[in-house]
């Protein structure tokens, strides 16, 4: 059964695996800058459309206790988590009735451990722009979200902030599965993952590195090394995937799931997170990312084992230019655009 919506019937009473979309959690609150919210039936609906065409049967959270809802699901997508919109500020602010409860984390965590599949999106800079608290949901499952956005600053510098892009290529997808008939996926700025020791994760997508640099605005970082973007894992008999922002699969003004190789990319992920073969988290060859960090110089050129606090004037040098293009705050719809 590939319907929609199931808030006119019974749940229990569906047919295909269930999967859940969260809208508990802030993500009715996007739509209060003027753009489309983060749910299933606006920006989530390519997403939503694949798990159906797949036989999937797809609802929302909220109808029933999550709980109850997760002893049937087969799948959990959550779409990045925010709080209240501060219009006049332009950031967002935390709402309790937003955050990810004690009891929540649990169940969630439950849920991966006994068999359930997870696919979680994040936003740029991490928790500290979207006054959220994903970190605590994504830390015991071996990885830590950090407060950075990957992003091609030269590019930023002339382009409209949410219209910013950078791509990865197939060398930059180290999983081979997921990098089947995939090329090119195309990305817009969004937070890293550092993936804890001994946890059971492999990066799924590592950023390009170089020009296309992460910038840290609590730590005042600045890295050109390839990092982690979006992983992969396994919990017990649950799988996960965690990706720094959800641009390069939604639908909508600024989506891209139509760009590049992405729809196909989206495919792989969503086929091994039903799945219920082997995991294959195994890289086939050395991962292509630095655990170097490097810092500009006063020139704009690499210098390595430069500390981030030594060189205040060029790390307040790029603030500047992020604060200039507007990507360091939470953008409304302008007037000019339809």
């Amino acid at each position: 059964m590939g319907t929609t919506s199931i808030s006119r019937v019974r749940i229990q009473d569906v047919a295909g695996p269930l999967v859940l979309f969260d809208a508990s959690h802030g993500q009715p609150n996007w739509s209060q800058t003027g753009f489309t919210s983060r749910e299933m039936h606006t920006n989530f609906a390519g997403v939503m459309e694949l798990f159906c065409r797949l036989g999937c049967t797809c609802t929302r959270t909220g109808l029933e206790p999550l709980p109850d809802l997760l002893t049937r699901a087969r799948l959990l997508v959550i779409p990045p988590p925010t709080g209240g919109y501060n219009s006049l500020k332009k950031c967002w602010t935390p709402r309790p009735e937003s955050m990810f409860t004690t009891e929540n984390v649990r169940d969630m965590l439950r849920f991966i451990q006994d068999g359930g599949r997870l696919l979680a999106f994040a936003y740029r800079f991490g928790d500290s722009f979207t006054a959220s608290n994903m970190r605590e949901l994504m830390a015991p499952l071996g990885c830590l979200l950090n407060d950075d956005a990957v992003l091609d600053l030269q590019l930023l510098r002339e382009t409209f902030p949410l219209e910013a892009f950078f791509d990865t290529p197939k060398s930059l997808l180290p999983l081979s599965w997921a990098s089947e008939e995939v090329n090119t996926v195309r990305w817009r700025t969004m937070a890293s993952f550092t993936i804890l020791p001994g946890a059971n994760v492999q990066p799924l997508a590592l950023s390009a590195g170089g020009r296309c640099i992460s910038f840290n605005r609590s730590l005042r970082r600045i890295s050109f090394s390839s990092l982690p973007i979006a992983v992969a894992g396994t919990q017990g008999r649950g799988r996960f995937v965690l990706c720094g922002g959800p641009h390069a699969f939604e639908t909508g003004a600024y989506g891209l799931l139509a760009s590049q190789d992405n729809a196909r990319f989206l495919q792989n992920i969503v086929r091994w997170l039903l799945d219920d073969g082997d995991p294959c988290l195994n890289l086939d060859a050395t991962p292509h990312h630095s655990l170097g960090t490097f810092f500009f110089n006063n020139r704009l050129e690499i210098e390595h084992a430069v500390e981030a606090q030594k060189d205040q004037q060029t790390i307040a040098y790029v603030e500047n230019v992020m604060r200039k293009t507007g990507i360091l705050k939470a953008l409304n719809r302008p007037k000019w655009v339809p």
